[in-house]
C-alpha cells in the first residue's frame, strides 16, 4: 500500500486501454480495464465500495482467464 492510504496495482504500467466496463450485478460492481494487448484488469467492488479483488486477466476469444491475483 502507498504512504498516501492508495493500493499500486503492479503489472499494467505501460499497456494502452482499448475500453472500460463497468457491470452491476447488484451484489458487486465489476469494473473491467480492457487493454489492447488483450489482458484486462478486472476489479470487484462490494456494495460498501470496497475492493474485494483485482485479477489481471487474458482475453481470447471472449473467454477471459485469470493471469494474476493482484489483490
Amino acid at each position: 500500500m502507498a504512504k498516501n492510504g492508495h493500493t499500486l496495482i503492479k503489472g499494467v504500467r505501460g499497456k494502452v486501454i482499448d475500453k472500460i466496463v463497468i457491470d452491476n450485478d447488484g451484489e458487486y460492481i465489476e469494473v473491467d480495464i480492457r487493454f489492447k494487448d488483450s489482458d484486462s484488469l478486472g476489479i470487484q467492488l462490494s456494495a460498501q465500495m470496497t475492493v474485494e479483488r483485482a485479477d489481471l486477466l487474458g482475453w481470447k476469444k471472449g473467454n477471459s482467464r485469470v493471469k494474476k491475483e493482484l489483490l
